[in-house]
């Protein structure tokens, strides 16, 4: 509007400088104001919008129409705000991860990311309810952050990672998981967050929403750990008792054995020669009697 007052104010100032001069200096006066008087008042009976985005077409304050990307014939009183609708994502990691209270009662931090976009059908609709210096920081912080947050908080309240801290089957002990289901937890969040935006007017679209990570407290890591660390000392311990049963078996199998046919002694002792003399490990002086009694005299000293 300011445009087209000046530019109009120069045609009419160049109109009567013209009328009012003579020869040279008249033709002067009247090409320079329909130059730059004609510029400024054609310039502002049009628009362009940037390619993805959504212009919002308002008289005197009002909402008119929406204008998709491209060239656009307007009327010089009117005005066109342009909202960004490009895909938009927003990521929340490291110091910005989104504090939450999860099932157990402690906090934890959230590394997510959310991707949006406004619906450019309802632009004119976006303009009028959330006006302000930048429409597109308003929409970002109100209508995204602000309920994205509420939505993640909703999702992680009934996440409990220490539920799985209970008596188990130490055999079986393999089966108990703390890693969250990442994929679950980031589709709930997007329904959630698709479900609040609607209600509010479904004035953006969500594309989807990814939980990367979530980081406990160190109070809720140390008790799973602990945890952990139980099992582990447990399975080693039954291992130790499975391994000394073995071995009692063993003992006592051999036992017979030798009761039965003292030879099965002799064997081993040669077995055991055999393999010092291949691995190179000295024979103790006087070599190794295999055989039992005092007076045996098969004596092996090595080849």
């Amino acid at each position: 509007m300011f445009t087209f007052i000046v530019g109009a104010a120069v045609l009419l100032i160049g109109l009567f400088v013209g009328l009012a001069s003579s020869g040279a200096t008249r033709l002067l006066a009247f090409v320079a104001a329909l130059v730059v008087g004609g510029f400024m008042v054609g310039s502002s009976c049009f628009t362009v919008i940037q390619a993805k985005n959504v212009g919002v077409l308002t008289s005197f304050g009002k909402p008119v129409a929406s204008l998709d990307a491209g060239f656009h014939w307007k009327a010089p009183w009117q005005k066109v705000t342009e909202l960004d609708g490009t895909k938009i994502t927003n990521k929340y990691e490291g110091e910005g991860a989104i504090e939450v209270r999860i099932g157990d009662g402690t906090t934890a931090q959230v590394e997510t990311a959310i991707r949006w976009s406004i619906v450019g059908d309802k632009a004119d609709q976006i303009y009028a309810d959330y006006r302000s210096d930048d429409v597109n920081e308003t929409v970002r912080e109100s209508l995204v952050e602000t309920v994205y947050k509420n939505a993640i908080n909703q999702v992680l309240g009934s996440y409990n990672p220490t539920e799985g801290i209970q008596a188990v089957d130490p055999t079986k002990a393999s089966m108990v998981n703390f890693t969250p289901d990442l994929d679950a937890l980031s589709k709930q969040v997007t329904d959630s967050m698709r479900a609040r935006v609607a209600e509010s007017g479904g004035y953006v679209g969500v594309e989807f929403a990814t939980i990367s990570q979530v980081k406990l407290s160190e109070t809720t890591q140390k008790k799973i750990n602990e945890f952990q660390a139980e099992i582990a000392r447990t399975q080693v311990a039954l291992q130790a008792e499975q391994t000394n049963a073995a071995q009692a078996r063993a003992n006592k199998a051999l036992s017979a054995s030798i009761s039965k046919d003292p030879n099965i002694l002799v064997s081993r002792c040669f077995d055991t020669f055999d393999k010092m003399v291949e691995a190179a490990q000295p024979v103790p002086a006087g070599g190794i009697n295999c055989w039992p009694g005092e007076k045996a005299d098969l004596i092996l000293t090595g080849r």
